[in-house]
């Protein structure tokens, strides 16, 4: 799996957090991972199966931001106070909006432009050392 590539590499965690950023967002319309995740979304409120299922995902998601960044804490690159499970919860908030966006092609919602947006929100989202 990709992400597990990802934890696993030796680069500092801010680089390392760049990665995380680029590998969550769609590489563009129509991405294929991304359309079936928001046919997922639609039929969550009908279906117990594939509302266990999504929050599966999400979770997966969520434990692997969160080890980003306790290991970032542990290595001295983000705050030592930081609340690592809400400071992983608000990016991803923020970048299923921005992948969103980026699947339906909406204007002015490319893939450059929303990792642009997604990096500068989590610089301002994770408090450095």
């Amino acid at each position: 799996m990709e992400r597990v590539r990802l934890l696993e590499r030796r680069v500092t965690a801010h680089r390392k957090l760049a990665l995380f950023l680029e590998l969550y967002l769609p590489r563009g319309p129509r991405d294929p991972r991304w359309t079936l995740w928001i046919e997922l979304w639609a039929r969550i409120p009908s279906n117990e199966d594939l509302r266990a299922a999504q929050q599966e995902m999400d979770d997966g998601w969520q434990r692997d931001l969160e080890t980003l960044l306790a290991k970032g804490v542990d290595q001295g690159r983000f705050a030592a106070d930081l609340d690592v499970p809400a400071h992983a919860s608000e990016p991803l908030a923020l970048l299923d909006g921005l992948s969103t966006r980026v699947v339906l092609g909406q204007r002015g919602a490319d893939r450059a432009a929303s990792l642009k947006h997604a990096t500068s929100a989590a610089t301002r989202l994770i408090p450095h050392a």
